[in-house]
């Protein structure tokens, strides 16, 4: 649920949106909308194929965190001790408790270590510690390349985001600006972001990301069948995106050791496969 900024304003340059199906996720999400953090996104949303664009806004309800993703993340964290830009490099277990190797400095101990992070990562913080990891490790990812660009000129494609079926490149744009309660910034129209399909992410995962941006923008263009002259353009690749098999148990509990794994890869992946699994994992520890 990242938010990136520049000076052509916010974007959402992870996660677009998320859906609700499970009763526990949808009674946090009515309490996230009376709280203000988040809205029903309910802008046309489309799937392009030939040409032609068929109207899938009703296939789901959609909602996006308000003024931008990252804000439910804040709003979650509110009241934490949550202390960014401190890398946690290793941990070790004395008698008196879980130690952490971070920020150059040994923390003081812990009862118990959850991690939520993709797979990988996680294996390697914890390699050695549990047995948890031999299935953690089965998860395989698809990467994404996501670019953002602002503009100083109005294109009308006849949706706010669209998934776009027949192009080798191009898998997802979306007008960021057009989301419930986006600030408007002064000289830029548009706001659009651009998510290139899984395969083409992982064959170009190693590209600058100059040149990601222009390959995006020329696809877009392409389908808009106009020139698009961006103000500002970012790209970032996201090498964890999407868990391709997630696990079927909702997270990873080793209780003689006291450490857990949760995450978008335990029990369903998305937002709400995340938020369920993180709520599973509490409740084990607490347990």
């Amino acid at each position: 649920m990242a938010t990136h900024a520049d000076s052509g304003g916010r974007y959402d340059l992870g996660a677009q949106y998320f859906t609700v199906s499970e009763a526990r996720f949808a009674a946090e999400v009515r309490r996230w909308q009376a709280e203000g953090v988040v809205q029903q996104w309910t802008g046309r949303i489309g799937a392009l194929e030939r040409g032609t664009l068929s109207d899938k806004s009703g296939s789901a309800e959609r909602y996006v965190g308000t003024p931008d993703m990252a804000q439910l993340v804040l709003r979650l964290a509110d009241g934490l001790d949550v202390r960014g830009g401190t890398p946690v490099t290793g941990l070790h277990r004395g008698p008196d408790g879980w130690h952490l190797d971070a920020g150059g400095q040994t923390t003081a101990p812990f009862d118990t270590v959850l991690v939520a992070l993709p797979t990988e990562p996680a294996a390697e913080l914890l390699d050695g510690l549990t047995p948890l990891l031999d299935l953690a490790r089965s998860v395989t990812w698809d990467p994404c390349w996501a670019v953002t660009l602002a503009l100083a000129q109005e294109v009308r494609p006849g949706f706010e985001g669209a998934f776009i079926n027949d192009d080798p490149i191009l898998g997802w744009a979306a007008r960021d600006s057009a989301k419930p309660e986006r600030a408007a910034v002064a000289g830029i129209v548009d706001r659009w972001v651009l998510h290139a399909r899984p395969k083409w992410s992982r064959r170009y995962a190693d590209i600058e990301p100059q040149d990601v941006s222009r390959w995006l923008i020329r696809s877009f263009s392409a389908r808009l069948r106009c020139s698009l002259m961006p103000v500002a353009v970012h790209a970032r690749l996201w090498r964890h995106a999407t868990p391709v098999n997630p696990l079927p148990e909702r997270c990873l509990w080793d209780v003689a050791q006291r450490i857990g794994l949760a995450g978008d890869w335990c029990g369903g992946p998305k937002i709400e496969g995340a938020f369920l699994s993180g709520l599973a994992l509490a409740e084990a520890a607490l347990g």
